[in-house]
């Protein structure tokens, strides 16, 4: 009978660590998708979205000790297109995704929530393991979500895998438990500290009466250092050192990251109020230690295929929130090669060019030696340690475009003057089918059919510039910057 009773204990055990109402994190970020677990990358909500979203805000979900599961929605929830309104907005809960009869199970041995019912789930209703439904029918009675629970037991964050990336939400206590410490973790960069850190990097502060040595941080990786200290909650100082206190930061005091005190003392400043993993910092700095890195793409075969760079090209990234048009790049010397430099923390990227925002961009089948694959996505992979000039690599290539701009001339193509004023000859040994001139966006300016071994192009009512001239003949296609003047 005793370990029966022990059988039946243990789920109960497990579930009390949840057991409690809970709703949404009134912050950004509660909700947000991307490509890798805790990546939300790809949408998260804004603070906007806590008022107009405010109908899935204010829903509750009560995990009771025995078991059962209680979604309570308010008769409002937020509804989206696939579950039968003209457009997302709050709206009357729709079958079965309405708060109808569930239960739960809670495993901290794997970390684990199920809830078990038709439509019963956590954050959108969309998402199952393994895909996001597109009608109410395909609604699942089973889910299975990743869970951590942190803030001393009032935060719960759920992740789950829906195919092509993970979901996250976070949930927290309506009715707090009290929390003596919380885990408080501190990181520092010191790839730009110009002394010896043979000796240790430490962190000291109001919560360890500035001990010089007592609270000695790791060398993770890199120049990264790190430490995870309980503090109880409230406002704390802190600094960075070196061999105890045989070095430290010292600021001015116009830092943003310097306590508010005037006390003739300027240190780093914090609010102790949850679990957090402080973002990591340079010595001695209140922002990320960056190091300059050039990309460089080659876009002439792009442009020669028909393409245009007309409306710009841009660098997408793990390191700019994949923007779309915010960090264009600039070919000022009109080769074809566009560039840009870009602070970047150290660290792995992942990255790919794109035109006109994100209207067109490079494509990989996945398994190239400069790509990666995540969440069903190839992208180009690079590790950032110091200041970087990446080799120029040819659109939707880990290589530069084969021979450059002006590939193998079989055919002993000449094209004179350059740069030309009034005419553009051009000769071969063998025929040429056609001549084509490009601007350097890509756009056609003139094009003549030739069917000989010579062609002359009137050239003097042309903008002075640089030029692309692509010749066809049956050894292929020959192309050749020119300059008109």
């Amino acid at each position: 009978m005793k370990k029966l009773l022990l059988f039946l204990l243990l789920p109960m055990a497990f579930n009390a660590q949840v057991v409690g109402t809970w709703k949404l994190a009134n912050q950004a970020g509660a909700l947000g998708v991307g490509p890798g677990l805790g990546d939300i990358s790809w949408w998260s909500n804004s603070v906007g979205d806590l008022t107009t979203r405010a109908c899935l805000f204010d829903d509750s979900i009560t995990f009771s000790a025995n078991g059962t599961m209680t979604h309570y929605m308010d008769g409002q929830t937020w509804l989206e297109t696939w579950q039968g309104v003209p457009a997302e907005s709050c709206g009357t809960p729709v079958a079965p995704h309405n708060g109808s009869p569930a239960t739960y199970a809670y495993d901290g041995t794997t970390n684990t929530l199920s809830v078990f019912g038709l439509g019963a789930h956590m954050g959108l209703a969309k998402v199952i393991n393994g895909a996001e439904i597109n009608t109410p029918l395909n609604a699942s009675d089973t889910i299975v979500y990743m869970a951590n629970i942190s803030n001393g037991g009032n935060t719960m964050t759920l992740d789950i895998n829906f195919g092509p990336g993970y979901w996250r939400f976070v949930y927290n206590r309506t009715q707090l438990i009290p929390v003596a410490n919380y885990n408080v973790t501190f990181r520092v960069d010191m790839a730009q500290y110009g002394g010896n850190t043979a000796n240790g990097v430490f962190v000291n502060g109001s919560f360890n009466g500035w001990c010089g040595t007592c609270n000695p941080m790791t060398n993770t990786t890199g120049s990264m250092w790190e430490v995870t200290l309980p503090l109880a909650p409230g406002a704390i100082e802190y600094k960075f050192t070196v061999d105890g206190w045989n070095d430290q930061e010292n600021f001015t005091g116009t830092e943003a990251c310097i306590d508010p005190i005037n006390d003739g003392f300027y240190n780093r400043y914090h609010v102790v109020a949850g679990d957090i993993t402080l973002t990591p910092v340079c010595f001695n700095s209140c922002d990320a230690c960056t190091n300059d890195v050039t990309f460089r793409v080659n876009m002439n075969d792009y442009v020669a295929a028909g393409g245009s760079t007309a409306a710009g090209v841009f660098l997408n990234g793990t390191f700019n929130g994949w923007c779309g048009a915010c960090t264009p790049m600039g070919d000022v010397d009109m080769d074809g090669v566009w560039e840009i430099i870009v602070p970047i923390s150290a660290g792995a990227i992942e990255y790919k060019f794109t035109v006109d925002g994100w209207n067109d961009q490079e494509n990989f089948v996945g398994g190239e030696p400069c790509t990666v694959t995540n969440g069903g996505y190839t992208n180009r992979a690079a590790t950032v340690s110091v200041d970087t000039a990446f080799s120029v690599v040819c659109w939707e290539s880990c290589t530069d475009c084969p021979a450059g701009i002006d590939e193998l001339n079989e055919n002993g193509i000449v094209i004179a003057p350059n740069p030309a004023t009034t005419a553009l000859n051009v000769s071969a040994k063998s025929e040429i089918q056609s001549v084509a001139i490009y601007d350097v966006n890509g756009r056609l300016v003139q094009s003549v059919a030739v069917n000989g071994a010579s062609a002359s192009l009137n050239v003097s009512g042309m903008n002075h510039g640089l030029y692309i001239v692509s010749v066809t003949s049956n050894k292929g296609v020959y192309t050749k910057r020119v300059i008109v003047e």
